[in-house]
């Protein structure tokens, strides 16, 4: 889908908490600026009664799996007090020292966030509820451990320039052995080669140049299957790489195997 954003207005005070598996979610903020979660963040919100803090959202990538912690907090708060006295778990806290002044986003790929997470995404469904029950608690104590060292703001982009980053994300994807360069690419699209750099990361979660390399390879595995009569030398070539040592070598660091393994195994 493009978007599931609700205009709602709350009635009380919550603490969101999401963490993006997979794709990318763009929020619009006050002023017509937008920021992106990306793949392996997470981000805490404080969403309050008083205050619009978004005003829409898109799924720019048509893809977006992840998890949403919600936490109402006057009676969230009553329950950890009740349930969990030894916790020690101060929500307040927590929301003012990661949303003093708005939105806040922890720095990706900390292993405390992967550990707490991913275990989420599989776990058995019989011990599904009282499971989320532990892993919350663990994550709001990983929460009350942070500073500001830990925390960094999202990047905001222009809507301009979200617009015109994401027309070169669909531009790779369907040309994956063009043969722009990023320099080539930003100037194709009128924005600038250090606001796309940035912004594109945002959204893909890597940088445009490993993006790059990563669908050309994905478009060769497939060529490697479909035209069993080339060459892994004549693949490669159409892939963009001048020799077949380059291209195994290329094909190795993004799928695990050469390109012969990975012809044998798949045909």
């Amino acid at each position: 889908m493009d978007s599931c954003f609700r205009p709602l207005r709350f009635e009380k005070n919550f603490l969101q908490i999401n963490h993006c598996l997979e794709g990318c979610y763009e929020c619009e903020l006050e002023g017509g600026a937008v920021s992106f979660l990306g793949e392996g963040d997470l981000c805490v919100d404080y969403l309050s009664k008083d205050k619009q803090v978004f005003l829409g959202s898109r799924i720019p990538l048509k893809k977006y799996r992840g998890i949403t912690v919600l936490l109402e907090m006057e009676t969230a708060q009553k329950t950890l007090d009740n349930g969990f006295q030894q916790a020690n778990i101060n929500l307040e806290q927590i929301k003012d020292r990661l949303c003093s002044d708005g939105r806040s986003l922890i720095i990706k790929s900390k292993h405390e966030i992967d550990h707490i997470f991913s275990e989420l995404y599989s776990v058995d469904e019989r011990i599904q509820i009282p499971y989320f029950w532990i892993k919350v608690i663990e994550l709001l104590l990983f929460l009350s451990l942070l500073d500001g060292s830990s925390v960094r703001h999202p990047q905001q982009f222009s809507a301009d320039i979200s617009k015109r980053t994401q027309e070169v994300y669909q531009y790779i994807i369907e040309n994956p052995f063009m043969k722009e360069t990023i320099p080539d690419l930003a100037c194709m699209f009128g924005v600038a080669e250090s606001s796309l750099k940035r912004c594109f990361k945002s959204i893909a979660g890597i940088s445009i140049g490993a993006f790059v390399k990563s669908k050309r390879i994905e478009a060769a595995a497939e060529m490697l299957i479909s035209e069993p009569t080339l060459s892994i030398g004549e693949v490669g070539s159409a892939a963009g790489y001048e020799n077949q040592s380059k291209f195994s070598a290329a094909f190795k660091s993004v799928l695990g195997v050469t390109p012969q393994a990975y012809r044998y195994k798949h045909i």
